[in-house]
């Protein structure tokens, strides 16, 4: 039905190329018009001559292909490598092409159906005379030529659609009349039939065929592109990519570095915070390369280069659930982050006992601005808010070591482990090892910042991208390695797992301290969930069939706000959260995850510079990623053994 259908399509837009486009629903419904008829000749004596007819078409059109393919000539681009770009997909591939020669020889189906109308006597069994017995689409010229061959094609599979219904019309009449007692007559053949002709899903095999491109299609497409937050808008600069990522990877993971090195301890801490440092620089710039690998095409977001990397469904649940964890978690813990600022505002400035105010109450405070900045429509909407959450990142870390600093060692001061047994101490290890993890948590948003930046053959964006990250790096070195270590030095193990809440003095300071975390974390929670909002409003316009509208918009923000703000209420666990989710999520998207592609992408060479560097931080990462979240787990547990909810 669709082979026919497709001919007949073909056939027409060779004889008639300026006529308008007829789409291939009608050219099988035409096609099927005619099995309508001959699916009532009885048996298959009676289709013997549409089947020699058709026996000359299949060696005419068959002539016609290799010859005029032949008259073509080797074509200058010719390529005989695998088609895919992907090992994934070269083995795909090399499976249906296994399943395509299969089909070539399907005429076991109906040989003995065949065999069975040719007389037969012990003398002279049935066995002797039975046993004596789409690149068309591609081609386009000699028009009359192509036109003839796909007509020979469309009568050919007339008369085979009906060699392969007859054993169907067979077994479904066998069954009405001797099975189920109708009685034998032509009006049943005549329903039988009629109702299996018209029965393949014409609708549903038609959107897997490859047809021309609707032009209408393809502006419905770019308008909703147009829309959506991580494409609407590419006329960023460099120095947009350095805020952004300074704003996505410095937050609330710096302040829990000097807690975190706390439980690692001097040298496995430094080591550690440096390495981080050193492996997620190596993993983002391969994530800024593999941006634009692909000549023409820009991998605008990290599903998208998982997909390259690993399958169009494959790549989807690899990366998808991972960033989602990563987004919507850092999302929640910046509520909790946020709320607890706040708090810690309020207690400073209020000299006098004041009346106690649920935390609750302070996250629900704060989730009340994103209530409003949620609805910025992209990326580039929010650089004002980005460029002033990047300043006060490196404002309030420089505050939180200089704070430090001016406090001075602290006398009882003790830089051992601080848990009393072996298995609280391996615990806290892992915790710390989530905590470092979050701390670098930008690879998550990073192909959607550069997706914001214009990009020509000339001037790719993966050069301006990765001067702004390296801009964002040197900030990032600024902010977390002296908020560490100084933090760890001047008060060792009795360091608060947010160190804003270890420093009481000078009060003004603190305050205001806390007071830029606030206006950071309302930056970075919106460049989170700016990839969540694409998302979601994706599978609803293109999925769903939603209407892109603001009306959309609304109600799918507020929602995911209203969703993370309650989660930050019920479950304030902010050490434990860092912990957890620094582990389970962002060691694969951050640590290994960008190595894996570029090996399935790139392929380099066994035991080559490049192989071996990958494997040493896909092993390091699945390493953090295995053991982070139980530290964290249990932190949570702990904490959840005294808390009441929404206090």
């Amino acid at each position: 039905m669709v082979t026919s259908g497709q001919s007949l399509k073909k056939f027409h837009e060779t004889v008639c190329p300026s006529y308008k486009r007829i789409k291939l629903t009608y050219f099988i419904m035409i096609f099927a018009s005619i099995e309508f008829v001959l699916s009532h000749l009885p048996n298959f004596d009676s289709i013997f001559g549409v089947s020699l007819v058709v026996a000359v078409m299949s060696l005419s059109y068959s002539t016609i292909a290799w010859g005029a393919s032949l008259s073509k000539g080797v074509q200058d681009d010719v390529q005989y490598g695998y088609k895919a770009s992907t090992r994934a997909g070269t083995v795909f591939g090399f499976l249906s092409g296994l399943g395509d020669v299969a089909f070539a020889y399907s005429c076991h189906n109906v040989v003995l159906e065949i065999q069975a109308t040719i007389r037969s006597t012990p003398e002279k069994p049935s066995k002797g005379p039975m046993w004596k017995d789409n690149i068309l689409l591609s081609l386009e010229k000699p028009t009359w030529l192509i036109a003839m061959a796909n007509m020979f094609v469309v009568v050919h599979v007339i008369r085979s659609y009906q060699v392969y219904a007859m054993p169907v019309f067979d077994m479904i009449e066998t069954l009405l009349v001797k099975k189920l007692n109708f009685q034998h007559s032509q009006m049943l053949r005549f329903i039988v039939r009629n109702s299996y002709t018209q029965s393949p899903p014409h609708r549903k095999l038609e959107n897997n065929i490859p047809s021309t491109v609707d032009e209408d299609e393809l502006k419905k497409q770019k308008e909703i592109d147009d829309w959506l937050p991580i494409t609407s808008s590419r006329n960023a600069k460099w120095w947009y990519a350095a805020f952004h990522n300074v704003t996505a990877i410095v937050g609330a993971g710096v302040l829990s570095l000097p807690y975190a090195i706390s439980h690692l301890g001097w040298g496995p801490g430094v080591v550690i915070l440096i390495l981080s440092w050193v492996i997620t620089l190596y993993t983002l710039w391969q994530m800024v390369e593999m941006h634009e690998m692909i000549p023409g095409k820009r991998l605008d977001r990290y599903h998208e280069l998982g997909q390259q990397a690993f399958g169009e469904k494959l790549g989807l649940y690899i990366v998808v659930p991972q960033q989602l964890i990563c987004e919507v978690g850092v999302d929640i813990v910046y509520m909790v982050t946020g709320g607890k600022s706040l708090e810690k505002i309020y207690h400073s400035v209020c000299n006098q006992p004041c009346k106690h105010i649920k935390t609750s109450y302070f996250i629900m405070i704060f989730a009340s601005v994103h209530f409003v900045l949620a609805h910025l429509p992209n990326f580039n909407s929010i650089s004002g808010v980005s460029l002033a959450a990047a300043v006060m990142s490196l404002t309030y870390s420089t505050i939180a070591w200089t704070a430090s600093v001016h406090k001075g060692i602290q006398p009882d001061v003790q830089y051992g482990y601080k848990a009393t047994t072996p298995t609280g101490n391996v615990f806290n290890f892992f915790t710390a090892l989530g905590d470092v993890a979050f701390a670098y948590a930008g690879h998550n948003v990073v192909l959607e910042i550069q997706a914001t930046i214009p990009s020509t053959p000339e001037k790719p964006s993966k050069g301006p991208m990765w001067r702004g990250v390296v801009i964002a790096y040197i900030v990032v070195a600024l902010c977390y390695f002296p908020v560490a270590f100084i933090g760890y030095y001047m008060f060792g193990n009795k360091v608060d797992d947010n160190i804003l809440i270890t420093l009481e003095k000078p009060t003004w300071l603190i305050v205001a301290a806390n007071l830029f975390v606030v206006i950071h974390v309302i930056g970075s929670y919106q460049l989170f969930a700016m990839p969540v909002f694409d998302m979601i409003e994706t599978v609803m316009v293109k999925k769903l069939h939603f209407r892109p509208t603001q009306t959309l918009r609304f109600l799918v923000r507020n929602f995911y706000v209203a969703a993370t703000m309650f989660v930050a209420i019920t479950f304030p666990f902010f050490g434990g959260l860092l912990g957890f989710f620094g582990g389970f999520a962002f060691a694969p998207t951050t640590y290994f995850l960008p190595c894996i592609m570029w090996l399935a992408i790139y392929k380099p060479k066994r035991f080559s510079l490049s192989w071996c560097t990958n494997w040493i931080c896909i092993i390091l990462g699945l390493l953090l990623m295995i053991l982070s979240p139980i530290g964290g787990l249990r932190n949570i547990i702990l904490s959840a053994k005294d808390y009441h909810f929404y206090n």
